[in-house]
């Protein structure tokens, strides 16, 4: 089987600064003997082809990716070349059943096609969900594939997309690339120090509203009048003046070294920063998936965070770590305290994080279930 994974969105991706997840993907699935083709989107530049090499059962096989010129229009990416090329593969994915590219190909496509979605429906994402109710009235109205596979980040993405007519739908999540993340040099590898008292918080991610950082804030100062004993790490970038705004207001926890702020930082080198965490806090009021959450319980590191497409199909509550659907500053106060004060509770979290099957977050795991989808397609259409 040759299957062409199509990422629509109209970004310019840095494979050193971005864990990308269509190749972490296309690697597994070339373990598994499925010949993989990647389309990047490349701007204003002229197409380009590479070719990564990836091991497989002692040979080794190659991913084609093509990165190709292309235009934007309200995010939306569009790509002249993509038809030449999509003629040479049995299978397409394509991201996102609103994207105006994916929508071309699983609604007219005489080859087998394959949606991989990850949006839901929340009040939070005002522009998204304006964006699907002028999609849903105009292109998907004039025609779509009901029974085209699709294949989700959530159970959240799942029910969206049966609201939508799309009947054939089966929530996969999303995987990590083992690869990326042991890929680090030495002098970034420690070992977390089990015998002090857990009070270091982690947060790894975008400085922008949707991740809700002012309430976060709230909660750290609320945890300090508790216990002068936290600290708080923030790594991440954002938007100028939301960052500039998130910076200001958490100035004095930054002189007195109780917060630390890390604009920018290589995918190898956030592992040195989850081992010496003692909780991930993710308070986000929307997300897609959150790879920070699959690569926090990778590094065996326990997560309170709010509901979201992620934690929803990553935390066990109270297992492996908590899920808090309110935004309510005391229970979360409350909840974070408990769980570092209560050392029974929190080894038995640490314990199960460190005797779970780590394969169920990587996309080698993750291949199993996708493969079959793509093999379905391919019956269906023959």
């Amino acid at each position: 089987m040759k299957l062409l994974i199509v990422r629509t969105f109209p970004d310019i991706l840095d494979p050193e600064a971005y864990n990308i997840q269509e190749i972490g993907l296309a690697k597994a699935l070339t373990r598994k003997g499925i010949h993989c083709g990647i389309v990047l989107y490349y701007g204003k530049n002229q197409d380009t082809i590479e070719h990564m090499k990836v091991g497989c059962g002692g040979e080794t096989q190659e991913i084609t990716i093509y990165r190709l010129h292309g235009y934007k229009f309200l995010k939306n990416g569009f790509f002249p070349s993509l038809s030449k090329i999509a003629k040479q593969y049995d299978v397409i994915q394509v991201h996102e059943y609103d994207q105006i590219t994916s929508w071309r190909y699983y609604a007219w496509s005489k080859k087998p096609v394959v949606v991989y979605h990850g949006p839901y429906y929340h009040p939070f994402n005002k522009g998204y969900n304006l964006k699907c109710k002028i999609f849903d009235s105009t292109f998907l109205t004039l025609k779509k594939r009901r029974d085209v596979l699709c294949m989700t980040k959530s159970r959240a993405a799942a029910d969206f997309l049966k609201q939508k007519g799309f009947y054939n739908v089966l929530p996969v999540g999303v995987g990590l690339d083992i690869e990326n993340l042991e890929k680090k040099s030495d002098r970034f590898c420690v070992q977390p120090d089990k015998e002090r008292m857990p009070r270091r918080l982690l947060y790894v991610g975008k400085l922008e509203e949707r991740r809700n950082l002012f309430f976060l804030l709230e909660v750290f100062r609320g945890l300090l009048e508790k216990d002068n004993a936290f600290e708080l790490t923030v790594i991440g970038n954002g938007e100028k003046e939301y960052k500039e705004a998130f910076l200001q207001a958490a100035d004095d926890l930054i002189q007195e070294k109780k917060l630390h702020y890390i604009e920018r930082l290589p995918q190898k080198e956030l592992g040195a920063y989850y081992l010496k965490a003692d909780i991930m806090v993710f308070p986000t009021h929307y997300e897609i998936f959150g790879m920070v959450l699959l690569e926090a319980l990778y590094y065996n590191l326990p997560i309170i965070s709010s509901d979201n497409g992620g934690a929803d199909m990553l935390i066990r509550n109270q297992e492996n770590g908590l899920i808090i659907p309110q935004f309510d500053c005391k229970m979360w106060v409350e909840g974070i305290y408990a769980l570092v004060s209560d050392s029974k509770q929190y080894k038995k979290i640490k314990a199960n994080l460190e005797n779970e099957d780590k394969r169920r977050l990587t996309w080698d795991g993750i291949a199993d279930v996708m493969a079959k989808q793509y093999e379905t397609a391919m019956n269906k259409k023959s």
